[in-house]
Formats: structure tokens, C-alpha cells, sequence
């Protein structure tokens, strides 16, 4: 019985190492890109992630029924424009940090699944500096 079990608990240890070996240096253990790094790694383009970064003043454009959102996100050197269908979460607006989990469509515009906004802590100021 002891053996057995050491036995199988050598082969899950041998699976999950070699699992993190061949995923090391793909890019694939990101858990989100800014438009700086998405951009840099072709590798990834095609892959539905998460993108993470500011959504661009003055580009937000919603539809007339409220599903459809455009607008584009931007880490301060690159900006990415993202499409998404679906309800608008209710603290979106321009200036505030988003992830969105989805892929680039072949038009050039980020398709996105799901938005989360991040809303600034009660402990920070909204431009990121801590309150005094």
C-alpha cells in the first residue's frame, strides 16, 4: 500500500514539474497582459487572456441598446481597442483600470468576454497616490 502511494504521488510531482517546464518561458503563466506586453508577444495573439490597463479617455462609445461597448485601453504606451457585448458594469467609465478576458479578432480589435473594472481602495486617491 505505501509503495503504491509513493509511487503515484512520484508520477503527479513528475506531472505538475514537467507541466511548469514546458510552459516556462511561452508566456502562458501570465495571468494578464498590458497592451505593451500583449503586443510584444506574438506568441499569445491568437489566444483568448486577459488584458489589463486604463480605459482611454474620450474612447467610449456605447450602442444606442446599452450591449455594445468600444472603447480602448492603454498602459501609457500602447492602446488597444476592445469591443464587448454585454451589460456595462455600472462603475465603468473612462480613467479607471479594466481586465478584459477575450481575443484579438482579425479586424484588429480586441474581442472581449468579460469586463471587470477595478474600482480604486477607500485607501488610495483616485490618481493613485496614497491620501495624506
Amino acid at each position: 500500500m505505501k509503495v503504491k502511494l509513493t509511487v503515484a504521488l512520484i508520477i503527479v510531482a513528475g506531472a505538475v514539474g514537467l507541466f511548469f517546464l514546458s510552459n516556462a518561458g511561452t508566456g502562458k503563466t501570465v495571468y494578464y497582459y498590458s497592451p505593451t506586453q500583449y503586443m510584444a508577444n506574438p506568441a499569445v495573439q491568437s489566444d483568448r487572456l486577459k488584458l489589463k490597463g486604463i480605459i482611454e479617455p474620450g474612447s467610449v462609445r456605447l450602442s444606442a441598446d446599452r450591449l455594445d461597448l468600444w472603447f480602448e485601453v492603454s498602459d501609457g504606451e500602447r492602446k488597444i481597442p476592445v469591443h464587448y457585448r454585454g451589460a456595462v458594469p455600472d462603475a465603468f467609465k473612462e480613467g479607471l483600470e479594466v481586465v478584459v478576458d477575450g481575443r484579438m479578432s482579425g479586424s484588429g480589435t480586441f474581442e472581449g468576454r468579460e469586463l471587470i473594472v477595478k474600482c480604486p481602495s477607500k485607501y488610495e486617491s483616485t490618481d493613485g497616490l496614497p491620501k495624506a
